[in-house]
């Protein structure tokens, strides 16, 4: 690295060519500042600045503003220009943090029309104050604040500054107007509340040439606003302006697919066309208006109205439904035509439409339209479907036409934005995947619902670049092209680029589309055609970039001379001490004051630094794109030349531009050597060093490059620079961890052990905080494996071993602490834990080999406590309480049947994938249920038991018979329509009340103790005597029903075998 001090240390390099007044030449780097003067080159460059010296007429000057010439661009001579920095052969030595003094800013004009008049007097003196004042201001100006003292020339930004703030406190409370007009030139995209605002107070004047004036500025910021479209028509219409109505009609129709606009559109032509005109001519105007708006926006989904307004018509058209003669016939054909139409588009009405369809065609001809019907069913189908499909997907979507700047991350709204973008994106993915089926047989239709959802959403979504791109790629995929031939897809980056001029997406996409699609020629005239149309989106976005800095810059001196005239208001109050009293503790208290408004200034400067910093990188990574560019069209090129040709010649006007960070160096100089293995590139990154000398980046970038040279001398000279540049001052030693990251990894492959262990030295005693181990590690660690670190696996069983999981209620803690592998899963069964398996009547439970991968759905168990079994599950329980009373006295207290058995129900905890209950919360909600106390939950079963009893006994007495009504459902067995059939072969069962007493009176049987109930089976049985075989004759001879007579055949007049047939579903044979 050449320097002042060590301008030896390069010898290989003293032939390369260097930066001198006639640009890229030979020579040496030691040239004199005199010699960069005269040049080509701004010898006092500040990437953090915009130059303007003395004339270049060898650089084009940039694109001008909109605002008058002598406003933006003034003569560097007439101008003040503060002392020059110090340099060594052309280059700053020290670094400035003041970089924006070295040439004024362009001063940005603002429009007469919006801020009122300014007395001229203001802008010399914009503070209207006594003479202590203007003692106190030159002196509260910091490193770097745009006013100046009193004793020197005002900057060019000083004045508009001054004429802003001095303008916004000339606003009285009363001045509504011209509140809204500050808001709106402060923010025109955000401030959206201002310009509604606005528009209401115009209105409210009565001034309508001005809300007219209003509305045009708005919809140019907003063009895609159909809400304020319609707004301003109705206010035109109102006042009977046909002329302009129909002006905003042909501005919108076509470029606003909104349901809203197209009904206005609808609205107006009805009103203005009587359909009461014997000669039929505003029948058909109106009728061929309907069918120019179903064209273009009857594939909406939100179109249901204007289909239904368009039955309507058509059937009170002239003509009868159902006559013959040929007027009729053509209002039938026309309306079934409509009809087929709007049965096939997912719509929220396309069911009543369906209906309506087919009232018409089965009122017509049944057979015919039972044909129709046949024929569309599947499309209404699909489209039914598909409503309510995109329904769901749609669900939270906010379709608006009035667009938000998206939230910056971490910022509120965020994520609500974000979750919009998604449901857009959702819904073109759905369009796009043809659920319609529409792709084969009408492709025109398919591209026009997936074009017309790519312009609603970006309708709501326009400050959103990606969007553009989406919709921009799909057309170039698909071929899409307008009525009068452009390309649809170029079309959206045009306009995508006119809603967001600073995005860097949309320039660059742009840009590469006119590069792939236009053929660049051998002959330099039309290489640099094609490289000015490649430049142009993206001028666009640099243009709006530079303001945008401007812009902030101004706002920053707007805060600090707020900030000073308020403190010189403050210490020439009454109040306050004189300046020539020497008291001690009053000179202390001014202290103080001075020191707390020079930290409110300093507060301001940092936070407008910041985000002038990200407005440089954006500027920086255009320039290296458009580097990119020129050097694929047009090579190397030369540093003389207008317009500028090749990567010299752009890097030069870029460094002219100002505003650059050091990413651009690193890449022009990496082109430099990596593809022309040009010496130029090194000094680069030599003058880059001199601009940017506490980016540890830049520095890691720079040694790479020393390396790449094999130039090791000079690395290790940059690099022992560097670290004693750093540790001069506290706060930039924790920027050298990545430069020494680097040059020990470099070290350590490739180096000796010795330098290797003084850089570790070094590092432990600048880097305190990190382990020791971690710098021996990195000399053997990869990007993607360090050996030191990671752990060699010995016993898998040991060192493997799974986490411990909170048990869930349905597994049990089996398995064993020195099994690395997890057991199989507790058996899970519906039965109640105190009933032993082995004695149950039901099919015992069959665990799955597979415990870790369940079925989806559990197989409901049966429970066990129903019928017979319940019966003699009830004995076992009263035997084995008889027997082991006193096994039960040390065992737990069992869970309580109900919960056992819903436990048995539920599948295990790892089948659950979504969200989960809150513990705490269930345990409040069950702490909070009020549960009756043992002795009334038994009093209330006792007596639930006994008029059981007694309506099972009530039901028992006597014959059954049909004459009677119908029993209520009383019990399980209980015949009736609401309990299901007794059978007919258990007659025997009934004369054994041994068997049933228990069981009636168990707490088991159903209907009992808060068991679970099913509802019971509606069945209505023909007659209870029938299926009572104790009122029946057993038939002779049969040894296990004595005296059974048959069945009998003069019952309901069929035979005994037909009748069970069809009472018992075909069971019986």
């Amino acid at each position: 690295m050449a320097s002042e001090e060590s301008g030896d240390v390069l010898p290989q390099q003293d032939d390369a060519p260097a930066w001198g007044a006639d640009g890229w030449n030979g020579g040496d780097d030691q040239t004199s500042p005199d010699d960069e003067d005269g040049g080509e080159y701004d010898p006092e460059y500040d990437p953090e600045s915009v130059p303007i010296t003395v004339p270049i007429t060898s650089v084009p000057a940039p694109a001008p503003a909109p605002a008058p010439a002598p406003a933006v661009e003034r003569p560097a001579s007439n101008s003040p220009r503060p002392t020059k920095k110090p340099k060594a052969g052309g280059f700053i030595i020290e670094n400035s943090s003041d970089e924006e003094d070295d040439t004024p800013v362009p001063a940005p004009v603002y429009q007469p029309d919006i801020l009122k008049p300014i007395p001229s007097e203001a802008q010399v003196q914009p503070f209207s104050n006594p003479p202590p004042q203007q003692s106190i201001t030159p002196q509260d100006a910091t490193n770097n604040p745009p006013p100046q003292a009193n004793n020197e020339p005002t900057p060019p930004t000083a004045t508009p500054t001054a004429a802003i703030a001095n303008a916004t406190r000339l606003r009285l409370p009363a001045d509504v107007v011209g509140i809204f007009e500050d808001r709106i030139k402060e923010d025109p995209r955000g401030d959206m509340e201002a310009w509604w605002a606005l528009i209401d107070e115009q209105k409210r004047r009565h001034k309508i040439e001005d809300a007219r004036a209003v509305y045009e500025r708005f919809l140019k910021v907003f063009p895609q606003a159909a809400e304020i479209w319609v707004a301003y028509l109705d206010m035109e219409l109102s006042f009977n302006n046909t002329a302009e109505a129909e002006s905003i009609f042909t501005r919108t129709l076509r470029a606003i697919p909104d349901v809203q606009l197209w009904t206005a559109y609808l609205n107006y032509i009805r009103r203005r066309n009587d359909l009461n005109d014997p000669t039929g001519r505003a029948r058909q105007t109106v009728s061929q208006s309907y069918e120019f708006v179903l064209n273009n926006i009857g594939q909406d989904r939100d179109a249901g109205s204007i289909w239904s307004d368009y039955i309507q018509f058509i059937k009170t058209g002239p003509g009868q439904i159902g006559g013959t003669g040929w007027q009729d016939q053509q209002k039938m054909d026309i309306l079934r035509k409509a009809y087929q139409r709007a049965i096939a588009i997912p719509m929220a009405n396309v069911n009543s439409l369906w209906k309506e369809y087919d009232q018409f065609e089965m009122g017509l001809n049944k057979m015919t339209g039972r044909k129709f019907l046949q024929e569309r069913s599947p499309s209404h189908m699909t489209a039914r479907s598909a409503n309510t499909h995109l329904e769901n997907i749609t669900r939270g979507l906010k379709r608006t036409t009035l667009p938000r700047l998206p939230p910056a991350p971490g910022f509120e709204g965020d994520q609500e934005y974000l979750e919009q973008v998604r449901l857009w994106k959702a819904w073109i993915a759905w369009e796009k995947d043809d659920p319609l089926i529409l792709q084969p047989d009408d492709s025109a239709t398919y591209r026009q619902r997936v074009l017309q959802v790519y312009k609603q959403a970006l309708m709501a979504l326009r400050f959103w670049p990606e969007l553009w791109v989406d919709a921009a790629e799909w057309c170039f995929d698909n071929n899409i092209t307008s009525e009068d031939g452009q390309d649809t897809g170029l079309r959206f980056l045009i306009d995508g680029l006119e809603a967001n001029p600073e995005s860097f997406l949309l320039a660059l996409k742009h840009a590469d589309r006119i590069e792939s699609t236009q053929a660049a020629r051998e002959d330099d005239v039309n290489k640099v055609a094609l490289v000015q149309a490649v430049r142009e989106p993206c001028d666009r976005v640099l243009e709006t970039l530079y303001g945008m800095v401007r812009k902030i810059k101004d706002q920053e001196a707007a805060a600090i001379a707020k900030i000073q005239e308020e403190a010189a208001l403050e210490s020439a109050g009454p109040g306050n001490v004189d300046f020539d009293d020497e008291d001690d503790g009053e000179i202390k208290e001014k202290s103080s004051a001075e020191v707390l408004k020079e930290a409110r200034i300093k507060a301001i400067q940092d936070g407008f630094e910041v985000q002038i910093q990200m407005i440089s990188q954006h500027i920086t990574h255009i320039w290296i794109a458009l580097a990119r560019i020129y050097r694929r069209l047009q090579g190397q090129g030369h540093g003389k030349s207008t317009p500028s040709v090749g990567l010299r010649g752009i890097f030069i006007e870029a460094r002219q531009r100002g505003r650059l960070t050091s990413d651009i160096y690193v890449e022009v100089s990496n082109m430099e050597w990596d593809i022309y293995q040009d010496a130029v590139g090194t000094k680069i990154y030599e003058r880059g060093a001199k601009l940017f000398p506490e980016q540890e980046d830049y520095f890691v970038e720079y040694l790479k490059h020393l390396h790449a040279k094999r130039d090791f001398t000079n690395a290790r000279l940059v690099f022992s620079q560097t670290v004693q540049r750093f540790r001069k001052k506290a706060e930039l030693i924790p920027k050298l961890k990545p430069v020494y990251a680097y040059f020990h990894g470099y070290e350590a492959r490739y180096g000796e052990l010795a330098q290797v262990k003084d850089l570790e030295k070094q590092m432990a005693e600048l880097f305190p905080e990190d382990p020791t181990l971690s710098h021996f590690a990195a000399r053997f660690a990869t990007e993607t494996f360090n050996p030191v670190t990671a752990p060699v696996i010995i016993s898998t069983a040991t060192q493997m071993r799974p986490k411990a999981i909170m048990q869930s209620v349905e597994h049990r803690s089996v398995t064993p602490r020195s099994s690395p592998r997890p057991m199989p899963q507790a058996e899970r069964s519906p039965q109640p834990q105190f009933i032993q398996p082995i004695n149950s009547p039901k099919r015992p439970y069959q665990p799955d080999d597979q415990d870790e991968y369940p079925p989806r759905k559990l197989a409901r168990g049966a429970s066990p406590l129903k019928g017979a079994a319940g019966r003699r599950l009830d004995q076992q329980r009263r035997a084995q309480q008889g027997q082991g009373a006193s096994s039960h006295i040390s065992a737990p207290t069992p869970i309580p049947r109900d919960i056992s058995f819903l436990i048995g129900l539920l599948p295990p905890a790892d089948s659950y994938h979504s969200h989960h209950f809150s513990a705490d919360g269930m345990v409040r909600l069950v702490q909070n249920t009020t549960v009756p106390s043992f002795s009334e939950w038994k009093a209330q079963k006792e007596s639930a038991s006994r008029n059981n009893q007694s309506n099972s006994a009530t039901a028992h007495i006597g014959q059954a018979s049909s004459e009677y009504q119908p029993y209520q459902y009383a019990s399980r067995d209980s015949p009736g329509p609401s309990g299901r059939p007794a059978s007919p072969f258990g007659g025997m069962n009934r004369g054994m009340p041994q068997a049933s007493a228990p069981y009636r009176n168990s707490p088991l049987r159903p209907g009992s103790s808060g068991s679970y109930e099913p509802p019971p089976a509606v069945y209505q049985a023909p007659s209870t005597s029938q299926f009572n075989p104790l009122m029946q004759n057993l038939a002779p001879g049969n040894p296990g029903f004595p005296g059974w007579q048959g069945y009998p055949t003069t019952q309901y007049n069929m035979p005994p075998t037909q009748q069970h047939t069809q009472q018992y579903g075909g069971y019986y044979q």
